[in-house]
């Protein structure tokens, strides 16, 4: 399976040096050309750190998300520790202008990284021709933080919602 199209855009590395102040020099962000244990194995470490379990994929929820179309998957790695990932996708069903965030992470919260990433991957959609970004989120977290207020504070917008469930659809026009 090749992934990561995206991974010789220079986008990337101004991202790496901007995490450098933050994370250190020895920050790296890692596109895996194909998927391996190893990836596996920190995509499970970040989430387990970030996600309550059940928002956790299975290794086969995450071999379909990688089996999308046009998939970026990046992680943040800091002396070869994963401290972040990315994973994301065109919304083919919906429309081929929409990438799709399905996951964003970061082990080290309140310092910008987060803030960093999606700037990142703002100007990358923009580039790559996308029309909006869109994701699902929680209206708030198992400690109660309004995780819609991170991504309004970029620019997003809710769009649909399942007060039942406590979900929201959010999407940000480029």
């Amino acid at each position: 399976m090749m992934l990561n199209r995206a991974r010789r855009d220079p986008i990337w590395r101004q991202t790496r040096r901007e995490l450098v102040p933050i994370l250190g020099s020895t920050v790296k962000l890692v596109f895996p050309e194909t998927w391996s244990e190893q990836y596996l194995t920190w995509y499970r470490e970040i989430e387990q750190s970030s996600f309550r379990p059940s928002l956790t994929y299975n290794e086969e929820e995450i071999m379909e998300r990688l089996a999308e179309e046009d998939v970026l998957m990046m992680f943040i790695t800091v002396d070869g520790v994963p401290n972040g990932l990315v994973l994301g996708y065109t919304l083919h069903e919906i429309s081929a202008e929409i990438f799709y965030l399905d996951t964003i992470a970061v082990k080290q919260r309140g310092r910008g990284i987060g803030r960093i990433i999606m700037t990142a991957l703002i100007h990358w959609a923009k580039k790559m021709g996308y029309r909006k970004i869109q994701l699902d989120t929680e209206f708030e977290n198992e400690v109660g933080v309004h995780l819609s207020s991170f991504y309004e504070h970029i620019g997003f917008r809710v769009v649909d919602s399942d007060e039942e469930a406590g979900n929201i659809t959010m999407q940000l026009p480029l």
